[in-house]
């Protein structure tokens, strides 16, 4: 049976891509329609929640209330045909009942014009069947209005142009008609502030007359947009859910599906918080898909943009090695494009910052030079663009990482001055309060920026490892550990954490696996290299540190050559 088309009752599924009632779109979100399509194409078998899990969420662990939430979601939406699904109990899920293969374009089927966006209208029939549901998927359906256009809108070169479409209001309650009215303009303006290059086409360029506007793929060209921002509202079990669906305006593909929720929603800071998270959320997907498309390309050596992603992919494969080198040749060839440029700067002393944190340094006279690198490249950026945020948190990392610690704070500060949610100028406070011996401090700052933005969770589940151990609670440090290379196995700090965790407690044949993870990413790291980076930092913080060091010792980690200043500070 063919996979990409099948049906079942009412219901036609385009395997991971759309599900339709009757030929019109339904909407649901990109993880329910995983999982969904995992039990459509098993062939009437048992699909176990671990292969859900490991389906949805690769290589990150996760709690099993997460399928069933999905699965409850998904159920809502199949109404009648929701006895389908069978549930094993303790095993997994089956989907049962005869399934037909269908071929053709279901959109052309419905006689639309390659869908791309929900033209949703409030009070319209479409909105008893989206409440509940999380995630709000994007395609067309109804006719609407818009302006004659006679040719596509001039394009800036390396600029992305979002349409954001105004977010639906499915609560069933009229007083959140003028936070999703809101919402949109919240989401938009916080693009244009967090993405480097981001224009947000006003939508009073596309007239829908009474309804919500429709963005089909000409009108599309005509605006010249890469990325359409489709989202809703909607209360579920006492939480207010807002939820984004990111098209790509060219192709029409969806490219993700992302979700915030706050259970305290009449204050202006957690409504913030949902603009804060979803926007994090869709940067991070847009970042992907970007990648994705230069990695498939041709390099252009000629373009900033495209050289400074290029490089980003290097650094996320590895942070040492060849790799950092290659990464750092393109960043560069995007300096000498044009030196005055503040996104190419920050990159440039950003990529000397990560080069750092991850220990590749050869000894403590690269390590001094690679800071110097990276507080010349920040100093000039900001002092051409002081208000841009990214380059503030880069100080702030630069500073920590040259035991300065007040002026880290100082500008971690700046950054919530600018952009009063972002979870990395929490985490980076959080660390600082750690450093200085407050652990206590740094639970609500790392608490907080978890649930801002879990995008960067494996960063904090490795400082919250670093937390606990501080206080001592060492078995809730190996669990956060365990988290942070779970969720990204490329990180050193999580690695070598975990790996003096295990042997604390006594699991010395899983503390050598994690050694040699470790050394995987970083072939030459030594405990006298890991002392380095404790620079000025509290006699508390130096102790428990201290505690690892002969943990790690004990599990085979080598000592290294400890240059006598740090030897000095140590003492």
């Amino acid at each position: 049976m063919a996979r990409d088309e099948l049906a079942f009752g009412r219901f036609r599924l385009q395997a991971g891509r759309q599900l339709f009632l009757d030929g019109q779109p339904v909407p649901l979100g990109a993880k329910p329609l995983n999982i969904l399509t995992a039990l459509v194409t098993a062939d009437g078998n048992l699909v176990t929640k671990d292969e859900l899990i490991e389906r949805v969420w690769p290589g990150m662990v996760v709690e099993e209330n997460a399928v069933q939430a999905h699965i409850s979601a998904i159920r809502k939406v199949l109404g009648d045909e929701a006895r389908r699904i069978a549930t094993v109990p303790g095993l997994g899920y089956r989907f049962c009942g005869p399934i037909e293969s269908k071929a053709g374009d279901q959109s052309k089927a419905a006689g639309f014009d390659a869908p791309v966006v929900l033209a949703t209208r409030r009070g319209g029939r479409m909105l008893p069947l989206m409440a509940g549901i999380a995630a709000v998927l994007v395609a067309v359906a109804g006719i609407a209005t818009w302006l004659t256009m006679t040719s596509p809108a001039p394009r800036t070169v390396d600029v992305d142009r979002y349409f954001v479409l105004p977010f639906a209001n499915h609560t069933g309650d009229a007083r959140y008609d003028d936070l999703s009215d809101t919402l949109a303009e919240s989401v938009g303006s916080r693009l244009k502030a967090q993405a480097w290059e981001a224009e947000i086409v006003d939508r009073n360029k596309v007239d829908a007359g009474s309804g919500r506007p429709v963005i089909t793929p000409k009108i599309a060209e005509q605006l010249g947009l890469d990325y359409i921002v489709d989202g809703g509202l909607l209360i579920s079990d006492g939480t207010l859910q807002a939820s984004a669906t990111i098209v790509d305006a060219r192709t029409g593909t969806q490219i993700a599906s992302v979700t915030t929720h706050t259970q305290k929603y009449e204050g202006a800071e957690e409504r913030q918080l949902l603009v804060t998270g979803l926007v994090d959320q869709t940067r991070y997907a847009i970042a992907r898909e970007q990648r994705r498309k230069v990695a498939a390309g041709k390099p252009d050596d000629n373009d900033i943009r495209n050289l400074l992603i290029r490089a980003g992919t290097s650094f996320d494969e590895s942070s040492v090695g060849s790799a950092w080198w290659a990464s750092a040749a393109l960043i560069d060839k995007a300096l000498k494009l044009d030196p005055h440029s503040v996104h190419a700067l920050t990159v440039a002393g950003a990529a000397r910052v990560q080069f750092v944190n991850s220990y590749a340094y050869k000894d403590e006279a690269e390590r001094s030079m690679m800071l110097d690198q990276a507080d010349d490249f920040l100093s000039r950026a900001a002092s051409i663009e002081p208000s841009r945020s990214v380059v503030h948190l880069m100080m702030g990392d630069l500073r920590s990482a040259q035991g300065r610690h007040e002026a880290a704070r100082a500008e971690y500060q700046r950054v919530l001055e600018l952009d009063a949610l972002n979870a990395e100028a929490m985490d980076g406070l959080a660390m600082e309060d750690i450093f200085e011996g407050q652990p206590e401090a740094a639970t609500p700052k790392l608490d907080l920026a978890l649930s801002t933005n879990p995008e960067d969770a494996y960063l904090i589940y490795g400082d919250k490892a670093i937390l606990q151990m501080s206080l001592d609670h060492d078995a809730e440090a190996l669990a956060a550990a365990r988290q942070a290379v779970a969720v990204d196995s490329t990180d050193p700090w999580a690695w070598f954490t975990l790996a003096g965790l295990l042997q604390l407690s006594g699991q010395s044949d899983e503390a050598r696996a994690a050694l040699t993870s470790l050394r995987r990413i970083n072939p030459d790291i030594t405990i006298a290299k890991l002392r380095m980076g404790d620079v000025n930092i509290s006699p508390i913080f130096r102790k428990s540190e201290e505690r690892l060091y002969a943990a790690l010792k004990d599990a085979g980690l080598p000592e290294g050559e400890e240059p006598t200043a740090v030897a000095a500070q140590r003492k």
